[in-house]
């Protein structure tokens, strides 16, 4: 049974349906039969005719087989006029096909018997048109079906090679030849069909082929896309809150201004930045620090539901788009919902902690395409709103402005190379608070603008920082502090401060180091101060650049300890030579006991770590005679001696030893 199905199978040759590329062939061969047989029974029909007519029209009747082969075919032809343009499936086309070769089959055999019929009954005058219809008949539905070989060759077979066989029966020249030229025709159209069968196989193959080209470049440029999309979406997501980063609001922020210039409407910029976020996650860790900006980012995006746009833009800093915010009373309200939502506490891992933050705006409106403009007029109406107090806004106006149009004279000063070299120095000295002996000058910068007056240094660093002419400015005062503390005695150090830009770029250390030995300072003498926010900003470029400036022989000091929040943790991880306490450590001594106890308890800390301690901002005799009593061994400040100018340092560093008694004993 199995070897009939095969045998069978391999007689129809259709094509398969387990591949694509068999269901391909069979789609292929069902669309040229639907445009071919209809041809095929033209033919059919129009020989049927042409026989009919030729032999006197006295052949057949209503029961006939020729009557029955005719009105088989009419059905045929009838059921693919119907189904000309019908898509169906490969399964349901394999029954067609088959279909169709057995149709074949029985046309073939029946129009072959009805002409070897007719060769029996009419007279030897219309052999000829028998045998001419029969062979044209047998030929033209050949070719109707040459897309499906199988079914192509059933009426050469059946009806063309019987008629040849028949006309070599005649014995004459004229029909033995006859019967040898359509057998080779029938020969040449059956090899045909093979050559034919294998091009139509091959040119399917290649569609095909082409096709699953064409499919995989599209998935693969689909892919491609959603890569694209996936990593451009990574690009400008912050990962920690799921919110937009800097990148991606530069970007928006770029686009909304520059739409400014064909529009009258505007946006409110607001910038947000955490107050008593740094001591959550130096004391408990990166992990609950992270926790609570991830719930920063979820707070802000339920109550600035107004905004197009949410960023964390730095490590504690936010910034949000406020389409719809086009006047100052409407920013202010939106800026202080965002502030409300924030000062409500967080619960992190069972524990309660509170942080606050301040927000400055800034509005945006037709002409206001000039990016950097905007967000410098956000930072100072940020910078306004921190001066307010814990969860202050701020939005900027035009008394702001004057603030900003001076930031903009500084920055323009601080970029002339000639101004750079007019910032000068004073030094203050550094004392033994039980001995008076001088033991360091710390340097000050000091600038006088003959148009912007004196600027201090707390205004025009942090603006030379934030246009890269820090490290410029930076080297030219340590050259002059250097050339200065040269003249002075070898046991009086230099204490030079180093910005947090110059700490965290790497291999500056070596750059101060080729600076001090240009102007033959020794490093032993220099002993370099930085404050704990130098040292957030890049730990480790900063600890390397402090570890090669300690093996060159520089000490290094730690500045403002007390004013921040993880400066235990550095005396930790990080080596020191000495460290000066935050002057607001210094002027709250005398005010409160609790003030007191903790100076103790920072100084205590300090001498078990076998750290000396400078104290600044001393301006009395009961603060000196405190710190005495208290154990801090060094102090600076006006009650010991102002700063003083090149030519006062230089008369006063001498090897000259004298108790402190008060403001003239410097």
């Amino acid at each position: 049974m199995e070897w009939g199905k095969t045998c069978f199978g391999k007689l129809i040759d259709a094509g398969e349906t387990e591949s694509r590329a068999g269901r391909a062939l069979l789609e292929e061969r069902y669309r040229a039969l639907q445009r071919q047989i209809p041809l095929l029974y033209t033919v059919a029909l129009t020989n049927f005719l042409g026989l009919h007519l030729a032999t006197g029209g006295r052949i057949g009747s209503l029961y006939s087989v020729s009557t029955l082969l005719v009105g088989l075919v009419c059905l045929r032809l009838a059921h693919w006029l119907r189904v000309r343009n019908r898509r169906l499936s490969p399964e349901r086309i394999l029954v067609e096909l088959t279909k169709t070769w057995c149709y074949a089959l029985i046309i073939s055999i029946g129009f072959c018997a009805y002409a070897l019929h007719l060769l029996q009954v009419v007279p030897p005058a219309y052999d000829d048109y028998v045998i001419f219809f029969g062979s044209f008949a047998a030929l033209g539905c050949a070719y109707g079906i040459t897309s499906y070989p199988a079914a192509a060759r059933l009426p050469l077979v059946f009806l063309g090679l019987p008629l040849a066989l028949r006309l070599l029966l005649f014995r004459d020249a004229a029909h033995l030849g006859l019967g040898i030229s359509l057998a080779l025709i029938l020969l040449l159209i059956t090899r045909l069909l093979g050559i034919h069968n294998r091009g139509f196989r091959a040119l399917v193959e290649s569609r095909t082929n082409i096709a699953d080209e064409r499919e995989r470049a599209r998935r693969a440029e689909r892919t491609a896309k959603a890569e694209k999309a996936k990593a451009k979406r990574i690009a400008d997501t912050d990962p920690l809150t799921g919110l937009a980063n800097r990148r991606a609001f530069l970007r928006h922020l770029t686009r909304r201004a520059n739409a400014l210039a064909k529009s009258r409407g505007g946006f409110a910029l607001a910038m947000v930045d955490l107050d008593g976020f740094k001591p959550i996650n130096d004391t408990f860790g990166h992990a609950t620090g992270d926790s609570v900006l991830t719930e920063v980012g979820v707070r802000l995006a339920a109550t600035g539901g107004g905004a197009s746009l949410i960023a964390r833009t730095g490590g504690d800093e936010f910034a949000l788009l406020f389409p719809d915010a086009r006047d100052a009373g409407t920013a202010q309200a939106a800026g202080a919902a965002i502030c409300a939502a924030l000062q409500q506490p967080f619960l992190v891992e069972g524990r309660e902690f509170r942080i606050s933050g301040c927000c400055g705006i800034t509005l945006l409106g037709r002409g206001d395409c000039n990016v950097e403009q905007a967000l410098i007029r956000a930072d100072t109406a940020l910078y306004r709103a921190k001066q307010s107090g814990r969860a202050g806004v701020a939005v900027f106006s035009k008394e702001m402005d004057e603030i900003h149009r001076r930031r903009k004279q500084v920055e323009k000063a601080l970029r002339l190379a000639e101004v750079q070299e007019s910032i000068s120095l004073v030094f203050q000295p550094i004392r033994d608070l039980a001995t008076g002996e001088l033991r360091a000058f710390e340097a000050l910068a000091r600038w006088d603008h003959p148009e912007l007056g004196r600027v201090p240094p707390d205004q025009f660093i942090p603006i030379a920082e934030q246009i890269n002419v820090i490290e410029a400015i930076s080297d030219r005062l340590l050259a002059k502090a250097a050339r200065a503390a040269r003249t002075w005695a070898s046991t009086i150090r230099l204490s030079f401060n180093v910005s947090a830009v110059q700490l965290c770029t790497p291999g500056s250390a070596g750059r101060i180091l080729g600076v001090i030995e240009e102007e033959g300072l020794d490093p032993a003498r220099l002993q370099v101060e930085v404050t704990e926010t130098a040292l957030l900003a890049d730990f480790e470029v900063a600890r390397r650049n402090l570890q090669a400036l300690r093996a060159a022989g520089a000490r290094i000091v730690l500045d403002d300890f007390g004013a921040g929040h993880a400066s235990i943790s550095y005396l930790r991880e990080m080596q020191f030579d000495g460290i000066k306490l935050d002057g607001s450590l210094v002027c709250s001594v005398l005010d409160s006991l609790r003030g007191r106890r903790l100076l103790k308890g920072v100084l205590d800390l300090c001498a078990s770590l076998g750290l000396p301690c400078v104290a600044e901002h001393i301006e009395g005799e009961d603060q000196l005679a405190l710190l005495r009593e208290l154990g801090c061994r060094d102090g600076q400040g006006f009650l010991i001696s102002p700063p003083l100018l090149e030519v006062e340092a230089m008369a006063l560093a001498t090897p000259k030893v004298s108790p402190i008694r008060g403001r003239h004993a410097a």
